[in-house]
């Protein structure tokens, strides 16, 4: 199948390049067709201009856009990785979000059916990593506020299958070895993902909170936290 990683990040040295490198490498050793868009690297210009909306109004969708949708389109299995930023999608990262996962390609609205999801058959990961703690989130409600607003309300609208919420807490204090063995850890996590033949993972991982269903996403839901070690 063909996985597909967003990636965005402005740190090519950061834990979140690393977790890049470890998924994108577990899953060609599957034996999977891997596609990483680093929206950074790219240059990704994630502004939703008013020539992109009177291009949209004619039918001339920009090329650019075109290239991510195509990327999407021909994907099995999205994988997107990010830093939480004010418990939201980095800028660059959202505005990717709103010039590709457009009405007519993501979904189509009409005032007789309303919604209709077009991204069915697609599984959609999300990993994410922040400086607070899990249990912190966890607490304050915040955790399924996240797996509502960034997985429910976004891939789920366009029909996404839900592949599981990973969120990898208090990354600047963690050291090498700590940061190492999080790397270990989070790859039974995936790979139940991208290897339909793999173990399933009932746990939840050391120094990060999980969701995973195979449901497609509805609500949000409960995501475990576990105090690091």
């Amino acid at each position: 199948m063909q996985h597909l990683i967003i990636y965005a990040h402005p740190n090519p040295k950061s834990f979140s390049a690393a977790v890049c490198d470890r998924i994108s490498a577990l899953s060609r050793g599957t034996g999977n067709k891997v596609v990483i868009r680093d929206l950074y690297h790219e240059k990704f210009n994630p502004v939703l201009s008013a020539d992109d909306f009177k291009a949209l109004k004619v039918g001339n969708t920009p090329k650019d856009i075109i290239a991510e949708q195509n990327f999407v389109k021909n994907s099995d299995l999205i994988t997107v990785i990010f830093p939480l930023w004010w418990t939201g999608y980095p800028a660059i990262l959202k505005g990717w979000i709103d010039r590709v996962l457009l009405n007519g390609f993501a979904f189509k609205h009409s005032p007789e059916s309303g919604i209709t999801p077009l991204l069915t058959g697609k599984k959609v990961q999300l990993i994410t990593t922040m400086g607070a703690s899990v249990e912190e989130y966890e607490e304050n409600g915040l955790m399924d506020a996240m797996a509502q607003t960034m997985g429910d309300n976004v891939w789920g609208f366009c029909g996404c299958e839900d592949a599981g919420l990973v969120v990898l807490g208090e990354v600047p204090g963690m050291g090498d070895q700590e940061r190492a063995a999080i790397l270990s850890e989070i790859e039974d996590t995936v790979l139940q993902t991208i290897s339909p033949t793999s173990k399933k993972v009932t746990r939840a991982k050391h120094g990060s909170a999980r969701k995973n269903s195979k449901k497609p996403i509805a609500k949000p839901r409960k995501a475990k936290a576990v105090r690091k070690k």
